[in-house]
Formats: structure tokens, C-alpha cells, sequence
């Protein structure tokens, strides 16, 4: 964010933005250049976004480490095929 813009603007047009208004009359209300707008609107859907997809890592690694420790134990129960019958 540009330092000539306090944060309190950023999120007011970011607020205003999810209230489904339009960058260009977001930028219009503030007096902000729409290109600040719309680029302060993409950064805060990248953050979301890369939050997400961390949630759903984290997630998939608990999945992972389950399954293994399911293996591990399969293994002791199940003695391993020796290729005979």
C-alpha cells in the first residue's frame, strides 16, 4: 500500500468492494486512483487465496501422516506376501 494512503482508506475500499460495489466508483467516492483500488482489491484476494490453499496443505498433510501410520500399522498385523501359495 502506497504510504500516502492510510490503512483506514484501504479498508474502507476493500469493505466497499465486498459490498459488490464497482472499483470505479469505489475509487470515485474515496477520490483514489482506480488503479490503487483495483490493485489493493487483487493483493487482498491473493492473501485470501494463499490462505486457503495453506489450510488445505496443512490439511492434507494430517491425511498423509494418517494414512502412513495406517500402513505402519497394517504392517504389523498383516504379515507381507512372501510370493508363494
Amino acid at each position: 500500500m502506497s504510504s500516502s494512503h492510510p490503512s483506514n482508506v484501504r479498508d474502507q475500499a476493500l469493505q466497499l468492494l465486498f459490498q459488490g460495489r464497482s472499483v470505479r466508483d469505489v475509487a470515485v467516492q474515496l477520490g483514489l486512483p482506480q488503479q490503487t483500488v483495483y490493485r489493493w482489491h487483487r493483493t487482498c484476494i491473493s492473501q485470501s487465496e494463499l490462505m486457503q490453499a495453506r489450510a488445505r496443505i496443512e490439511v492434507l498433510e494430517g491425511e498423509v501422516a494418517a494414512c502412513r501410520h495406517l500402513i505402519d500399522l497394517m504392517k504389523e498385523v498383516v504379515p507381507p506376501k512372501d510370493g508363494t501359495r
